[in-house]
């Protein structure tokens, strides 16, 4: 991919807790080097749903929206300097989420051939992407308190007695029907349901459960 050495440098827009100041400058720069620059226009889709192409991409100016998988609920926004896209090509699994600029964005897009080469020269870099992951699941956990810590770990247990490897997917009949099964409310199991979907623990269609990373599921239990 071409080089792209002026994205190496630091804007103040980069938060301290973002992925791009969390890495160092040669590491940075490794990334500029591997990757591609791409803009988005606003409202210009950059990650749609289900879609199984692997890379990723640092947002080095602009913000985008999170969408569910049903493109029209907000589960979650990045800003300039966070990393969208790293849960798919870490596990091979179909994306989870729609990702849509909000403004203009301007972003670095590594494939996996492309990442796969940061971290053999960077190996810290991994760290850095795990730490990005369980801080949006402990993110998603975050959202809930009191009734709803309850009802987030009746559902988590539910799951886990319902999925396994062989079978990852789950019918729940609906959301009120599970409430009703777990002694909770339908409100719960949909905040439930949707901070799970927003740390691309599972993805739900119609019915249906999928978990898509078991281990993460059962660290939540």
């Amino acid at each position: 991919m071409a080089r792209t050495p002026s994205m190496a440098t630091l804007r103040p827009e980069h938060r301290a807790d973002s992925f791009w100041r969390r890495l160092s400058q040669p590491e940075r720069v490794a990334f500029a080097d591997a990757g591609t620059a791409r803009p988005y226009a606003r409202g210009a889709t950059l990650i749609r749903a289900d879609e199984t192409d692997p890379w990723v991409a640092v947002l080095y100016t602009g913000r985008v929206r999170v969408l569910a998988a049903d493109n029209m609920r907000v589960i979650a926004r990045r800003w300039d300097g966070d990393i969208v896209g790293e849960q798919a090509l870490l596990d091979g699994r179909p994306r989870s989420a729609t990702v849509r600029a909000e403004t203009r964005v301007r972003a670095l897009v590594l494939g996996a051939v492309e990442l796969d080469r940061v971290l053999t020269r960077f190996p810290r870099v991994l760290r850095v992407l795990c730490a990005v992951l369980s801080e949006r699941l402990r993110e998603a956990d975050r959202r809930f308190d009191g009734h709803d810590r309850l009802a987030f770990a009746k559902v988590v247990d539910f799951l886990l007695r319902h999925a396994d490897e062989r079978v990852p997917v789950v019918h729940i009949g609906s959301q009120a029907a599970l409430g009703q099964s777990l002694g909770v409310s339908r409100d719960s199991v949909v905040r439930a349901l949707r901070g799970l979907r927003a740390a691309g623990v599972v993805t739900t269609s119609r019915g249906l459960v999928t978990v898509r990373d078991l281990r993460r599921l059962r660290a939540t239990g």
